[in-house]
């Protein structure tokens, strides 16, 4: 019994056409090709620009009060109702809720809260004691604050 192979050939090449350095068929390519490819690589590269470049949506609240570059390294200040935004010393942006029923109040370095008790711009007191933190984002020195927790 003859076993019979499977040939599969490329559109264009002749049967018994050897295959050359770049493969069997060196045509060219009409104009639409290019266009085509040009076409769908901007089409790529707006779509990646657009999902990474965006301002954040919700649950982020955006802070109007204020931009990244008016808050100091190592201040703090109330951003949004019940929301403390803060820069520790290094530069590093971060958002505290207010406790239930205990206002906080902006203070060198950090937060004091109805019971004198101290935290960080990070939101860290001592013994332990933590506010919630909030994610932060920024965009194009514009702060967000995702309050979805909080309220």
């Amino acid at each position: 019994m003859s076993s019979r192979r499977i040939h599969v050939r490329a559109p264009g090449v002749k049967s018994g056409s050897t295959i050359g350095p770049l493969g069997p068929f060196r045509g060219r390519l009409g104009i639409h090709w290019v266009i085509g490819a040009i076409a769908a690589g901007l089409v790529l590269v707006l779509t990646v620009t657009w999902i990474l470049f965006r301002a954040p949506g919700e649950p982020y609240e955006e802070v109007e009060a204020f931009t990244i570059e008016e808050v100091a390294p190592g201040t703090g200040a109330e951003a949004l109702p019940g929301v403390f935004f803060g820069r520790t010393e290094d530069g590093e942006p971060f958002a505290v809720a207010e406790p239930a029923n205990c206002p906080l109040e902006v203070i060198d370095g950090g937060y004091l809260d109805c019971a004198e008790k101290r935290y960080g711009l990070d939101g860290v007191g001592r013994k332990g004691r933590r506010l919630e933190v909030l994610p932060v984002e920024i965009h194009r020195g514009v702060i967000f604050v995702d309050t979805s927790s909080v309220r």
